[in-house]
């Protein structure tokens, strides 16, 4: 796999809205939207200007991108390091499916207090262009196409 994050291979088509400053050497950096699941009453929620997350805390959060991936491609979404040395940790599912469309739910944990702010540059996603497009795409086979906003397991 090759990555791909390259203004010769129309990032902005990967990410809208799309914001040329967030394009790094070998990523694009995703924003933090406001609003929030929080999962000790699966109550869906809106930060206002900031949010305070506590050890032991865990939300589902989202980026405001609307992230579409082509069938040729793949990504991987990490957590920014500047938001790991801050104590939060975003848990393991980070992987983008070949034709994903939507926005991303991210799993968000705290190991020490941390204040997210909508908005901020909070992880980063590499995309790897595939040798081939897989025998089913996301668009066939995934449950959460087309997801808007932080969404619950189906």
């Amino acid at each position: 796999m090759t990555v791909w994050i390259d203004s010769n291979f129309h990032t902005s088509r990967l990410v809208q809205p799309f914001n040329p400053e967030n394009v790094n050497p070998a990523s694009i950096d995703l924003t933090l939207d406001a609003t929030y699941i929080d999962l000790r009453d699966g109550e869906r929620k809106a930060m206002g200007d900031y949010l305070d997350i506590w050890p032991g805390v865990a939300i589902l959060a989202s980026t405001v991108e609307y992230v579409s991936l082509p069938d040729s491609c793949a990504g991987f979404v990490m957590l920014k390091s500047s938001a790991a040395r801050k104590g939060l940790d975003h848990a393991l599912a980070g992987w983008v499916d070949p034709g994903f469309q939507g926005n991303l739910t991210l799993e968000l944990h705290a190991h020490r207090p941390v204040r997210l702010t909508p908005g901020e540059r909070l992880v980063q996603m590499a995309v790897f262009w595939c040798q081939g497009v897989p025998m089913r795409t996301y668009g066939e086979t995934g449950r959460y196409q087309g997801q808007v906003g932080p969404t619950e397991a189906r």
